[in-house]
């Protein structure tokens, strides 16, 4: 009886032996990216939150691996706080990170209260970021317009979401501003 277990557990273990030996067909993976269409997200960011960001995007996609979400076409972003909204965003192709930081190659933000318009662009190859962590734009190059303030152009710019703190420039870099000056009692 003992001799017929041994020969079977000899059996069983050549068997494994010879299954673990064999060649195994490598498995290709596809690259997993989930595409939505006709989307609305909603941004909780971690680092900011008494805010919600607020997107339309005809279409989003999202790449698991890296945690990423990327929105195509935005003309309908808001980032809200108490549910009023600071200022509005469009883009046509902004990336969220998994730090919630949006990050792209060119965005327009409007501030709401002040009227005032943000065009951000990216510069040899760096990106616009929003910062949530900061609570700012971190913008290449940037053009200010709005009412009083005519055009302003600024390199290498932080500036936090509501405009208060501001920083721009640094070696080599230029920038101009127009400023419009109305007397008292003259029309806007």
């Amino acid at each position: 009886m003992l001799r017929y277990a041994l020969i079977g557990m000899a059996v069983v273990l050549g068997l494994l032996v010879f299954l673990a030996v064999q060649p195994r067909d490598s498995t290709v993976v596809p690259d997993a990216v989930i595409v939505l269409q006709g989307t609305k997200v909603t941004l909780y960011p971690q680092a900011d939150p008494e805010a919600v960001w607020l997107f339309s995007a005809p279409t989003v996609e999202y790449v698991p691996d890296t945690q990423e979400s990327t929105l195509l076409g935005i003309d309908d972003g808001r980032r809200t706080v108490g549910g009023e909204t600071d200022f509005t965003l469009a883009s046509e192709r902004v990336t969220i990170d998994r730090s919630d930081n949006i990050r792209g190659s060119a965005m327009h933000a409007h501030l709401v209260e002040d009227e005032t318009d943000l065009f951000m662009e990216e510069r040899n190859g760096r990106l616009v970021l929003i910062d949530q962590r900061a609570g700012r734009f971190e913008v290449p190059r940037a053009t200010m317009s709005g009412p009083d303030l005519g055009d302003s152009v600024f390199e290498d710019m932080k500036i936090s979401f509501d405009f208060t703190d501001f920083e721009s420039g640094g070696p080599g870099t230029v920038g101009y501003s127009e400023f419009i000056v109305r007397s008292p009692g003259s029309e806007p």
